[in-house]
């Protein structure tokens, strides 16, 4: 049996999939360490590892996080503000994750350290040298953001494109956006990286989170990634990471209703951007009001707004959660605003989906949902009523989208995650060497 370090960036998008391989390895008799923010400490030991939280520095609720950045919210562009979690939620944690891992292998030695992709403090492992440190896995927990000669730039959501004149356009943007638009954030992590004495990133810094790791296994069915002539060795699919199954669940007494022959649309704003239900929740109730053919099912992810709660159309229900894998069997159609980890659990039951993406990556997620056909990109974090009704009208009707969501489900079922990351760790296991001491 081995061990494994589990790290992850201490947001719920990122650390659920991560607990989810935690749990899977345990129950095939490694022994794991997690190593995150002290919050989900009690997640992480039901799943039967260990726990190991942040330095102090970085110990903090991700829900405070305009609290903690203020001068965030005062940037007046959402791409501002991008950069500025770039450099300031990220690679500042570099050096106290970098000194949490060290801490840890000190007397956990470790086979592997397994990561989400956004966890820089394996940077400076990887730049230096590869005998002093154990292999390092990292997990694509969102859309796979590698440059290549058939994609553009990650961010501009636009879809890929092989042709001569395509790959003039990708090689275009791969080259000047990096720099105009990142130029300031890539510089930070280098220069963050020359105080620790260690060389600047071989690459992008978005590239290297997939280059330099010894593995990048990425969770979803190639079918639903932009497919990439010069894609690295080292990246491979294992399909969609679904959260486990729910257990000793109350479900509500109206949940046969689901069941009554009405379509059942899903809408989500995810776990951390539901501060404001207007953007998503709010325009979706309002356009699908009266339809009696329709009942909506709107969770908050937290507690439920006191003006959303006081205007539920008749046919909707609103609530703070309902476990996923007990509610999409149900939907006909899902709205949300591009997490990864729905997008994929809504396609590996073939509900097609309305994307509304607006911030950090999911922009490109629903760029992918698009271009794979099984939905709608409505091109904007905040529509109206109107373009998400007549959106979600059209994925119910008869059209293609349910058609190639159920194509993608057929494609997903042929993997397994959890035991496919499982395979990859003791294959890679046997290649490497052992695991090295840490200074």
């Amino acid at each position: 049996m081995a061990r494994y370090l589990i790290a992850a960036t201490a947001l719920p998008g990122h650390v659920l999939p991560m607990l989810a391989i935690a749990q899977h390895l345990v129950g095939l008799g490694h022994e794991v360490r997690v190593h995150t923010a002290s919050q989900f400490k009690a997640q992480a030991e039901a799943t039967g590892a260990s726990f190991t939280a942040f330095e102090s520095s970085i110990d903090y609720d991700y829900r405070q996080l305009d609290q903690r950045f203020p001068e965030r919210q005062r940037l007046s562009s959402a791409h501002a503000q991008l950069c500025f979690g770039l450099k300031h939620f990220f690679a500042d944690a570099m050096a106290p994750q970098l000194k949490g891992l060290r801490g840890i292998l000190q007397d956990f030695r470790a086979d592997a350290i397994v990561v989400d992709t956004m966890f820089c403090g394996t940077f400076p492992l990887l730049l230096g040298a590869r005998s002093a440190r154990p292999a390092v896995v990292a997990i694509g927990i969102s859309a796979l953001p590698l440059s290549s000669c058939d994609t553009a730039f990650f961010g501009t959501a636009l879809p890929p494109s092989s042709t001569p004149e395509g790959r003039a356009r990708n090689r275009s943007m791969n080259t000047n956006l990096k720099q105009a638009m990142f130029g300031e954030v890539q510089r930070y992590f280098d220069a963050l990286l020359a105080c620790m004495a260690l060389p600047a990133l071989p690459d992008f810094f978005i590239d290297a989170m997939v280059t330099l790791p010894d593995l990048y296994l990425q969770a979803t069915a190639a079918s639903f990634e932009y497919p990439r002539s010069d894609l690295p060795a080292s990246v491979h699919f294992v399909g969609p990471l679904l959260g486990p199954a729910s257990r000793d669940l109350t479900l509500p007494d109206w949940w046969h209703e689901l069941d009554d022959g009405r379509a059942v649309v899903l809408v989500t704003q995810g776990t951390l951007a539901n501060q404001n239900p207007a953007q998503l929740i709010g325009p979706t109730l309002q356009a699908l009001a009266g339809d009696k053919g329709i009942q909506v099912i709107a969770t908050t992810g937290g507690p439920v707004p006191a003006a959303l709660g006081a205007n539920v159309p008749a046919n909707a229900r609103v609530l703070p959660f309902l476990p996923y894998d007990r509610l999409l069997p149900k939907a006909h159609a899902m709205v949300t605003n591009g997490g990864y980890g729905s997008v994929n659990h809504a396609l590996s039951l073939g509900v097609p989906l309305v994307v509304a993406g607006g911030t950090e990556e999911k922009p490109e997620i629903a760029a992918r949902v698009a271009w794979s056909g099984a939905g709608i990109n409505l091109g904007s974090g905040q529509p109206g009523a109107r373009q998400i009704g007549d959106a979600v009208r059209k994925v119910l009707g008869p059209s293609t989208y349910r058609q190639r969501a159920a194509a993608l489900r057929e494609d997903f079922a042929r993997h397994h995650a959890l035991d496919g990351i499982a395979r990859a760790l003791a294959a890679l296991q046997q290649t490497t060497p052992a695991s090295a001491e840490m200074a």
